[in-house]
């Protein structure tokens, strides 16, 4: 198969092609998701939410704690898990008269597993804050739950924090003690062993050995290289019985010793003195030879010395190179001895820190056991919640599941494209059939026929001549897209008939009902209108369908004239058997060349279509055939059905495969191909038929409503709502293999053949990939029924009561006590609507100077605010978000807080003189997406005496406001007044 790579318009391709199942799985799937949600309507439940604080290391106790503890994960995680874990639950449990109905274990396990589902922790941000949340059907009992786990989360914390500190300094202390004695035998070894080795250090020792081991090699060197020259110049004196003078240049005192040096410089002295005589005396001359006798003799002396020279040279490098060995040696075994010793030192030094370390945890286990560790702190407890979380909304789920419907169609879609095994694109037939695509035939509908008659006044009452006039579209609507096509596909045969010298061909196909029939039809056609004589000969001898085409009798035809009993000139159909059989004449007035196409049909149905077909009459028939027409069209049966196709094809110029693309396998069209090779036949190409235009790219611009007529004043039809319904319902029966539709369907007056046992079978293989697409057809109702039950609710675990002690209401005083900064949750309370200020335009400003105002602290009459979040001073996120909140004409703004040291910018919104109008605001802001958490705070003071400073208008609630920031006490209300203070 060709590979390319796959684009967007490939993946809306095959959405176009299988958009029947897309749709269906989206509207099945929203549809059932309405009605269960419709009908099975969830149990409402109530979610309390209590916060907790983690406040670790706040004493000398915890930071004592983190220098101890080994901690890999993430501790904020680490405090959920132990929240929801069976001892702080079995707690929660009794503390609340859960299991007092309880008798065995297993009822306790029923009530922990129970509770377990309830509970739900989660980290607010990136705080260190950690909100447990209670869900049950009774708004009482999950705010009890809330607080009560909160309640025991807290003790149990304190609990297991200071009993293990006792524990920690009795383990801390036993393994001090036990690291002092290994510290101390640790020492003694190592004393001991540099007694015994005579090691003190290890590097000075190889440093030394190093040191002495170069030092011989140099001196080696040395040695050797005297001692060759010495050699050298014992061989040319032995040789020469002299020295030569470059010889003796190059020597040196260290060399060859004092004593040869001074014989050298003698020696040449003398001979100078000789040359010297020579010059006025002869050899002979006593002086003469007194001189050479003494030269002589020097040159003996210096052998001589050379000699005992060389011999004391040997003696000394022997000497050195023994000396070298034994540092050697020596080096080789020191590391043996430092090994051991560095092992020894590195042992006392490990057992030395964990002696240390042990001290220094010894003594903060002393301190953390004289001080009691406050981790956990409630911040914020449950409230009774007046809304259910689940609230019952069928139009949502029917949204959630068209939508989800959409998904899981789409991957049904792909699926259904993957398990295709039909072929689609031209590169793809082309590859795997080894041809070329020599034409396409759009797909025909024939209520698209049906509707562009109707237009052009045809009477279309007669279904007959309805499907008639859809098949042979080139005759009765020849100005139609469709007709081009096959205008088309005769030019190129014409290019390859030329080429190949091709007169008379066949057209079959792998499997029947791949149009081959409506082909050859339309195709002689459009050869008949070019001017050539033009026969078209049915050999279709099992099941004929040319003469029902054109409403001609099918006998006298083929079979009587291979049989012998007609000539074929006796048999051949003109255009008068065509009018006369039902064509009109007014249809053959309007078509040009009609009269050139000649029509043998196949006669009467003999026993043995095979042996007929490969008798030497048919031979002899088609050599005359040859010499009367310019071409002829054979329509044979369907080449892997029967074997008359390739019976027929060796006597013929070639054949023209017909293969309908999206339904029938590839495997069909490779069969088929390689059979038409294996008998030497030629194949002219592949004619792809039935194309629809989301079957791929490359027909984007086929079908019959493409155009109607290049040029003419109706250039497009548009298809009615009631035509789209009938495609959509082929689609589905076609996909779903409910019934196989065909686009030209049977009609009456067609004559069915009772099918061969090779049809059969090649139709029970063909028919292998229904089991499959019912399967797939399964898969997605068993997939749109779930997605629609859990969609609905119906898959919902609902939280029933637990059984035990009836719940007890808290009264209204208790809800009192609560602390005052309450988190704000679902009320029946309607929002009140309050008139927003005039919001003053936001000015980043440094904290207002004194001078040129007389700001004062007073306690103002609406204390109550709201509190969006705190942020550091500078931050840009603090700046849009208040300036966010004016822009939607909301009175926010900051007010100066200081925390463990720091100052904070506090974000409020208004001032209000209630709590309940406070909460009601918040709620409004909350429900318009404004702030996501807020908390309602009792801020009674603020500073007066501004003026409507520009300089803090960052501090107040609109321009002329005359109070600015909100604050719990007076000190904190001079943060504002005052900044270095702080």
């Amino acid at each position: 198969m060709a590979q390319y790579e796959v684009t967007l318009r490939d993946y809306w391709r095959v959405l176009r092609r299988r958009k029947g199942i897309v749709i269906f799985t989206a509207f099945l799937l929203g549809f059932f998701s309405f009605l269960i949600s419709f009908i099975w309507k969830p149990q409402p439940l109530f979610q309390a939410r209590a916060k907790v604080q983690i406040n670790e290391h706040q004493n000398l106790t915890g930071l004592y704690l983190q220098t101890l503890a080994y901690n890999s994960g993430d501790a904020i995680e680490t405090q959920q898990t132990i929240i929801t874990s069976h001892p702080v639950l079995k707690r929660t449990a009794t503390s609340l008269e859960m299991l007092s109905w309880t008798r065995t274990a297993g009822d306790t396990a029923i009530v922990l597993n129970d509770l377990t589902g309830r509970i739900e922790t989660s980290q607010e941000g990136y705080t260190n804050i950690i909100v447990i949340a209670a869900t049950d059907i009774v708004p009482e009992r999950a705010r009890d739950m809330a607080n009560g786990l909160a309640r025991v989360y807290r003790d149990y914390n304190h609990e297991q924090t200071n009993q293990q500190a006792v524990r920690h300094r009795e383990f801390v202390e036993q393994r001090r003690a036990d690291a002092r004695t290994a510290l101390e035998n640790a020492e003694d070894e190592v004393r001991t062993y540099r007694e015994e080795s005579d090691l003190i250090s290890l590097e000075s020792q190889a440093s030394v050995n190093l040191q002495g081991i170069t030092e011989s090699e140099r001196e080696s060197q040395r040695l050797t290289a005297d001692l060759s020259a010495v050699s050298t110049m014992v061989t040319e004196m032995e040789k020469n019985e002299s020295l030569s003078d470059e010889t003796l240049q190059g020597v040196s005192i260290q060399r060859v010793g004092a004593t040869f040096m001074g014989l050298s410089r003698q020696l040449n002295g003398l001979k100078l003195q000789r040359d010297g005589l020579l010059v006025k005396y002869t050899k002979d001359h006593p002086n003469v030879r007194q001189i050479q006798v003494q030269i002589d003799q020097l040159g003996k002396d210096l052998m001589g010395e050379l000699r005992q020279r060389r011999l004391a040279l040997s003696r000394d490098l022997a000497t050195e190179r023994n000396r070298l060995s034994e540092l050697r040696k020596q080096y080789h075994l020191l590391p043996a001895s430092g090994l051991e010793l560095a092992r020894l030192q590195r042992e006392q030094a490990m057992r030395q820190e964990v002696a240390r370390v042990l001290e220094e945890s010894y003594q903060q286990a002393l301190i953390r056991e004289a001080d009691k560790v406050e981790e956990v702190t409630v911040l914020e407890w449950a409230l009774m919640p007046a809304v259910a979380v689940n609230p019952h909304h069928p139009l949502q789920r029917a949204i959630m599941g068209v939508l989800l419907g959409l998904v899981l169609g789409i991957v049904f879609a792909v699926v259904a494209e993957t398990l295709d095994t039909s072929i689609g694109t031209i590169e793809d037939v082309q590859e795997y059939a080894g041809t070329q695509v020599i034409g396409i035939v759009p797909f025909i509908n024939v209520d698209e026929v049906r509707a562009s008659l109707q237009r052009r006044g045809v009477d279309v009452s007669d279904e007959r001549t309805v499907q008639r006039k859809a098949q042979l579209v080139a005759y009765f609507d020849p100005q139609s897209t469709l007709a081009e096509t096959y205008r088309t596909l005769r030019t190129n045969i014409e290019f390859v008939t030329v080429e190949k010298g091709v007169k008379c061909f066949m057209v079959t196909s792998s499997m029947h009902q791949e149009g081959k029939s409506t082909t050859i039809a339309n195709l002689s056609m459009t050869m008949a209108q070019l001017g050539k004589r033009t026969l078209l000969v049915d050999c279709d001898l099992r099941k004929p369908s040319v003469a029902r085409f054109f409403g001609l009798d099918k006998e006298p035809g083929v079979t009587e004239v291979v049989v012998g009993n007609y000539k074929w000139q006796d048999v051949v159909r003109t255009v008068t058997d065509i009018v006369t059989g039902g064509m009109g004449m007014a249809d053959i007035l309007q078509t040009q060349g009609i009269s050139n196409l000649h029509i043998i049909t196949s006669g009467s149905i003999p026993p043995n279509p095979a042996e007929l077909l490969n008798s030497h009459r048919m031979e002899e028939f088609l050599d005359e055939l040859r010499e009367a027409y310019d071409v002829i069209l054979i329509d044979t049966p369907p080449i892997l059905h029967v074997t008359d196709a390739a019976i027929l094809g060796k006597k013929l110029d070639g054949a023209l495969m017909i293969y309908k693309a999206g339904d029938v396998a590839r495997t069909s069209l490779k069969r088929s191909t390689t059979l038409l090779r294996s008998v030497d036949i030629e194949l002219l190409g592949v004619v792809l038929n039935g194309i629809r235009a989301e079957m791929s790219s490359d027909y984007q611009d086929l079908g019959y409503d493409a155009y109607y007529a290049y040029g003419s004043e109706e250039a497009t039809l548009e298809r009615t709502i009631q035509q789209r319904a009938q495609d959509w319902s082929r689609l589905f029966k076609k996909r779903l293999g409910i019934g196989d539709v065909e686009s030209l369907p049977r009609s009456d007056w067609e004559e069915e053949e009772e099918e061969t046992p090779r049809e059969a079978a090649n139709e029970e293989e063909e028919g292998d990939v229904q089991p499959l697409r019912r399967l797939l057809t399964y898969g997605v109702f068993l997939v749109i029924l779930a997605g629609g039950l859990w969609q609905g609710g119906a898959w919902t675990w609902v939280t029933g009561a637990i059984q035990g002690a009836p719940v007890e209401a808290t009264s209204s005083r208790a809800l009192e006590t609560v602390v005052v900064e309450r988190v704000g949750s679902k009320v029946g309370t309607p929002p009140v609507v309050v008139e927003p200020a005039v919001i003053a335009p936001l000015v980043v400003a440094e904290p207002p100077p004194t001078a040129e105002v007389n700001p004062h602290i007073v306690l103002c009459d609406r204390p109550f605010s709201v509190r969006v979040a705190s942020y550091p001073p500078g931050s840009r996120w603090a700046t849009a978000t208040l300036q966010a909140l004016r822009d939607r004409g909301e009175p926010a703004f900051f007010s100066p807080v200081q925390v463990r040291g720091e100052r904070y910018n506090r974000l409020l919104v208004g001032r209000w003189e209630s709590w309940d109008t406070a909460y009601r605001e918040a709620r409004r802001l909350q429900a318009g997406g404004a702030l996501k958490d807020f908390n309602i705070l009792s801020l009674p003071y603020a500073v007066a005496g501004i003026d409507g400073d520009v300089a803090w208008r960052e501090y107040t609630t609109s321009a002329d406001a005359e109070l600015a920031g909100a604050f719990e006490t007076r000190q904190e209300a001079s943060l504002l007044i005052n900044p270095a203070g702080q």
